[in-house]
């Protein structure tokens, strides 16, 4: 690896461990403490130091699983293919349509549950669209202009080209961000509630939620740092979301989403039928 490219990956490790909880230091309200810590900051930029030795080891993951005799496995190509389309999109609209289903038939624990497992799997997309989005980092493949196909190399990063390509959002991954995010705010909300079997189903989740980030390996999406790294952000994600919610409980995206019930009826004014949504006192 060159220097320069050394250094173009060192300077993307630093913005990670320094720009999500860089940005939130500040946001104290009248009622909430500050969302990051400095601990947070220590622990984010372990994370992204350990991602950058895993990354000396990318080449030889992604060849186990090139070269692995299951591609010629047709039915686990296929489940491959579907299960890596459980993607950010599709669960932060699962989510939200629970937090909705339960609004309207006032169940505020389900309600509480979706809209925080929702919330850990946003935040956590809306950092890595940046990163990914400035770091550039290519894909184990890359579609050239000219509709070839090229292996990559692990340190190719070409800054800013994650926003204008697909082949240059490598890292890290949102698909094992999202995953992970979604089956760590989900267990810890069990943890608070003490749901029972929750020693059971919590396992049972992360085995879950590694299906898709396997997948993505398996289809030659990712290196293997891209996934480490994305399934660590979406663990502190979900932790930090559920566990900032609850001991803060009116922060300011609880209390509008959570706090207010509304009633939906309809109006018919001038022979004109409209739908009606209000809160109730």
């Amino acid at each position: 690896m060159t220097f320069r490219r050394r250094a173009r990956v060192a300077a993307l490790l630093l913005a990670i461990g320094v720009a999500w909880p860089g940005t939130a230091f500040a946001q104290e309200s009248h009622h909430a403490g500050p969302v990051f810590s400095h601990r947070d900051l220590a622990i984010l930029g372990g994370a992204s130091v350990g991602a950058g030795l895993l990354s000396l080891f990318d080449v030889r993951v992604a060849r186990v699983f090139a070269e692995s005799s299951l591609h010629a496995n047709r039915r686990l190509n296929s489940a491959a293919k579907r299960t890596s389309a459980v993607t950010e999109t599709l669960l932060m609209l699962s989510g939200s349509g629970v937090w909705a289903l339960s609004r309207l038939g006032h169940n505020p624990g389900s309600a509480d549950v979706a809209l925080h497992t929702t919330e850990s799997v946003a935040a956590g997309a809306a950092f890595i669209q940046i990163i990914r989005g400035i770091g550039g980092r290519a894909r184990p493949y890359v579609v050239t202009d000219s509709g070839d196909t090229r292996d990559s190399d692990p340190y190719e990063f070409h800054w800013f080209k994650g926003f204008r390509s697909f082949n240059y959002r490598s890292f890290p991954s949102m698909h094992a961000m999202a995953s992970f995010a979604a089956a760590t705010a989900l267990s810890e909300e069990m943890r608070l509630r003490d749901t029972r079997h929750r020693r059971i189903v919590s396992p049972l989740l992360y085995l879950a939620a590694s299906a898709s980030p396997a997948a993505r390996m398996y289809l030659d999406e990712h290196w293997a740092s891209d996934i480490a790294l994305g399934a660590f952000l979406g663990i502190f994600s979900g932790q930090k979301i559920v566990s900032y919610s609850h001991a803060h409980p009116r922060n300011a995206i609880d209390r509008f989403f959570l706090k207010p019930k509304v009633s939906i009826g309809v109006s018919v004014r001038e022979g004109r039928i409209a739908p009606v949504i209000r809160p109730e006192d």
